[in-house]
């Protein structure tokens, strides 16, 4: 009988190369390398935390395929869930054993609940805790630094408006951030409570205070310059 993890790696690897075909990722933000870097954290925390690597990379490799940027709608957020048929699609394309899909379909539903947002967390296995945990991790820190505000030039959002700002208390999916750093009060901040796995919250307690960190080293900076810039408009008027 074959050896199940190689048997498992090379289902994997057909995936993996079927998306590389077939995906158009929205932006940087959600490309290949992003589905890369979950796909091998999440195999990673498997090794700790229990769960199978077959669901958990499957889920990996297809958990953005609502963020494929010739979706029907064109709608700024659709949910995994409308996705479904063509996950089944490709797993069914590789031949993944049909005994393996709820799961991997419940990792891939998983990963856009928040309890702060309009689509709350519920009792779920534990390859979707380690799915949504990995692609949180790399969210946060300075990996979710480049990725938050790539996705922001990438979709037309700007950098900040500081008098659109405001603070939030439920996070709605849908609704388009006035600003990239408002994404990060809305989201980004919040992350880190939200890991569920105990490895998880181990890496992400670097990540978390780097990111902490930038937020307001970015609104003094951003203040400094503006302030210098009022402060040169009135040097000129007064000449």
């Amino acid at each position: 009988m074959p050896d199940k993890a190689i048997v498992d790696a090379d289902y994997v690897e057909h995936l993996k190369q079927l998306i590389a075909t077939e995906y158009v990722p929205d932006s940087p933000t959600h490309d290949l390398t992003h589905l890369a870097r979950v796909a091998s954290l999440g195999s990673q925390m498997c090794a700790t935390e229990g769960g199978d690597k077959l669901i958990v990379a499957s889920a990996a490799w297809l958990h953005d395929l609502h963020r494929d940027a010739r979706r029907a709608g064109r709608d700024f957020f659709l949910a995994p869930e409308q996705m479904d048929e063509r996950v089944k699609g490709y797993l069914a394309k590789v031949n993944i054993p049909g005994e393996f899909h709820s799961d991997i379909l419940e990792a891939i539903h998983y990963t856009d609940r928040f309890s702060f947002s309009d689509r709350p967390i519920h009792s779920t296995i534990i390859e979707a805790k380690i799915l949504r945990d990995a692609d949180c991790l790399d969210a946060i820190g300075a990996i979710g630094i480049a990725r938050a505000f790539s996705f922001g030039g990438a979709h037309g959002i700007p950098l900040w408006d500081e008098a659109a700002f405001k603070e939030t208390s439920v996070y709605t999916q849908s609704d388009r951030p006035s600003s990239t750093l408002q994404h990060f009060h809305d989201k980004l901040l919040r992350l880190s409570e939200e890991l569920e796995t105990p490895t998880a919250r181990e890496l992400g307690r670097r990540r978390s205070a780097y990111l902490e960190s930038f937020v307001p080293q970015f609104i003094e900076e951003w203040r400094e310059d503006m302030a210098s810039s009022t402060s040169v408009r009135r040097l000129k008027s007064s000449l």
